[in-house]
């Protein structure tokens, strides 16, 4: 039986034809100083969650990151920790938490406290968590069931937290065969979706193939395919996402892109408003 703790999957503030983005900042200890480097913000190693807290903080209070524009944000624990939960449901923006720690060398999970992560998820306190992310790697076709074995088996216990997994299998924008990895990922997701009891959100790379994901748009257990930005510029990264159909962004160095800590107030806010609205944009 399902269990219903806190938050019931499924409800949220999205509609299935809602064109708003996931907005990633769900950097962790590991990625944060690649983050401070680009946004020019210096830090030591005691500070630099704090540092990365004050960008992130200084993007969700820009006034075009509103839920007019942005449907949910994926946040890492230590966010969660600092209150942006709060401040996102003020906004009227529903929150993931990345639970994952990252990945070993063949690309699936590393092993991470599960039961601890999701009960941190549903403890009540504050305004609820929507969903869960998870980001493993897909090197190669013979890759691709054992990532999506691990990720579709942890889903169903997410799903039976009351929370929405967003399931992503990352292909690496510079793969020497994307477009094959992409083909048989494609066969193999239908299978998983097959068997999957509950609802979860597919978080892929943008493929190749125009549209080759379309089908996975229309899988009854799908809420939603979003695309990663992988490393892609911004402009890139909207060019490949509107060529597809149905399907939105869950972007985090094209969202930042151009985001600076030395920019005044208003070159900032005007920035990050080009950025949305290019993205935005490509998801109509």
């Amino acid at each position: 039986m399902r269990m219903v703790i806190i938050s019931i999957a499924g409800i949220g503030r999205q509609t299935m034809s809602d064109y708003r983005f996931i907005a990633a900042m769900d950097h962790s200890g590991g990625s944060t100083g690649g983050v401070l480097e680009r946004y020019g913000q210096a830090y030591t190693e005691d500070n630099k969650m704090e540092k990365v807290h004050a960008m992130r903080l200084r993007m969700v209070n820009s006034p075009d990151f509103n839920d007019k524009n942005i449907w949910a944000a994926i946040l890492y624990q230590d966010t969660v920790t600092r209150g942006m939960v709060n401040v996102l449901d003020e906004k009227g923006i529903d929150t993931f938490l990345k639970i994952d720690s990252g990945c070993d060398a063949d690309g699936t999970l590393k092993q991470f406290p599960v039961k601890q992560m999701l009960e941190f998820a549903t403890n009540g306190i504050g305004p609820r968590i929507y969903g869960t992310k998870m980001r493993s790697i897909v090197h190669g076709t013979g890759m691709i069931h054992p990532v999506l074995k691990q990720q579709f088996t942890l889903a169903r216990t997410i799903w039976d937290y009351g929370l929405v997994p967003i399931i992503e299998p990352e292909v690496p924008i510079d793969h020497p065969i994307k477009g094959e990895v992409e083909d048989a990922l494609m066969f193999h997701l239908q299978e998983f979706l097959d068997e999957f009891p509950g609802k979860c959100i597919l978080k892929l790379t943008p493929p190749e193939v125009p549209n080759l994901y379309h089908n996975l748009t229309v899988f009854p257990n799908v809420e939603r395919v979003v695309f990663l930005s992988g490393g892609y510029s911004t402009a890139e990264a909207c060019n490949r996402l509107g060529l597809n159909d149905n399907v939105t962004a869950s972007f985090s160095r094209a969202l930042s892109e151009g985001l600076r800590y030395d920019l005044t107030d208003a070159e900032f806010n005007a920035k990050i408003k080009q950025n949305i609205k290019m993205i935005t944009g490509a998801s109509v």
